[in-house]
């Protein structure tokens, strides 16, 4: 008998739609049961790659529900209650990443166990891409885990082995433009060279989007590289362990002919050395080595708090760094330019604090005084003369 299925997603906002329930759906399909994806929240009203809500059953045997990050646990609860009281008597499962770290959590609040880790028989599947026909890229790995076990990483608790997947490429759709790989540390992977060779005779553009370890990038590596067609090239800059390596990364693939290198740099953390100075000088060594900086602020792994402040920062510190990043760099990331980087964060780590903390008093200032016009919040320079006009231009609309 064909069972009913439901795979729900609750309504915190995604830049991807989620592969583990892509993957459910594919194995309940093979099984012959009937299956139904819903995203929850305010993502229903946009394109969310071609998704279209289903007409939902009167019944459902089993219903999948899954979990991003901690900080969205409000979105999971409030979906695991919206069910469980529309379907009283359907099994609900509950896994994913925010499942996984505070399991006791979701048990506390709603009375389920979740799985914890990944879920065997739908990791065999390859991602179903008929629940999002306008997505534009496969999504896969080729290994899961990392071996190296950061404090302020979760992998290390919901990904614990580290293990290759030996048929990735059957997780991809030819008719897709690109692939994303999803892979916590590519380089470890005995098999790197065995998938250089299957990306050559797939020959699609792809992004290792969480980055490659550059304490294992070398020449060799790079080489390999170059003859695929891997864009960006993206690494991190979290810590002191990767000082030095990185800037030797950097050099090394620029060498091989790669332009667009982007570096993740993680900020606000527990680790000691983590301070608003070190931030500074990272986002310096980046720029000055024309890389594009992605910072990322760090929020706690282990609770759903939101808003974490490290003991080596403060809020109008994280407050007008987010501003800057948001009212001058597209995307978040810092660009090249090396004048419109000083102009925007100083010459040294002191010059840094005071233009932030500025930038901080002129947005309350902005805020007191409660005007309708768009200000900007960063020194006048010629960089920013772009945002004057368009200010100018949003007033004009309004008046």
């Amino acid at each position: 008998m064909k069972r009913k299925i439901l795979l729900v997603e609750p309504g915190y906002k995604n830049p991807y739609p989620p592969l583990g329930l892509m993957k459910i759906s594919a194995w309940h399909k093979k099984k012959g049961n009937v299956v139904d994806f819903v995203k929850e929240g305010n993502e229903v009203s946009k394109e969310y790659f071609g998704y279209k809500p289903p007409e939902l059953k009167k019944h459902y045997d089993q219903i999948y529900i899954t979990t991003l990050f901690t900080y969205h646990a409000g979105d999971v609860i409030k979906s695991i209650k919206i069910y469980q009281f529309k379907y009283p008597y359907a099994e609900i499962k509950v896994g994913g990443i925010l499942a996984t770290l505070l399991p006791k959590f979701i048990e506390i609040e709603t009375g389920i166990t979740p799985h914890i880790g990944l879920l065997d028989g739908a990791e065999e599947c390859g991602p179903d891409y008929s629940l999002f026909p306008n997505l534009q890229c496969s999504i896969t790995f080729t290994s899961r885990g990392c071996k190296r076990k950061c404090k302020f990483c979760a992998v290390r608790c919901h990904e614990p082995k580290f293990f290759v997947k030996e048929d990735w490429e059957k997780d991809i759709d030819l008719s897709k433009k690109m692939i994303i790989f999803w892979d916590n540390n590519w380089l470890f992977s005995p098999n790197f060279s065995k998938d250089i060779e299957k990306l050559k005779h797939i020959d699609k553009p792809f992004d290792f989007n969480q980055g490659l370890d550059c304490r294992l990038f070398n020449s060799e590596k790079a080489k390999l590289l170059s003859g695929v067609r891997i864009k960006p090239l993206r690494f991190a800059f979290d810590n002191h362990s990767e000082e030095g390596y990185i800037q030797n990364a950097i050099k090394t693939a620029k060498k091989f002919g790669f332009n667009d290198i982007r570096v993740y740099i993680l900020y606000n953390s527990e680790d000691p050395n983590d301070t608003p100075e070190y931030f500074f000088y990272r986002i310096d060594e980046m720029n000055k080595l024309g890389a594009l900086s992605y910072p990322m602020r760090y929020r706690l792994i282990d609770s759903t708090q939101n808003h974490y402040i490290s003991p080596h920062w403060d809020k109008y510190l994280l407050r007008a760094v987010k501003l800057s990043l948001m009212f001058y760099y597209s995307k978040g990331m810092i660009r090249r330019n090396r004048e419109a980087f000083r102009d925007i964060f100083g010459r040294s780590s002191t010059e840094f604090k005071e233009k932030m903390y500025k930038i901080y008093e002129d947005d309350k200032l902005r805020k007191k005084k409660q005007t309708n016009d768009f200000v900007l919040y960063l020194p006048y320079s010629k960089h920013n003369l772009i945002y004057q006009q368009e200010a100018q231009y949003a007033k004009s609309k309004k008046s």
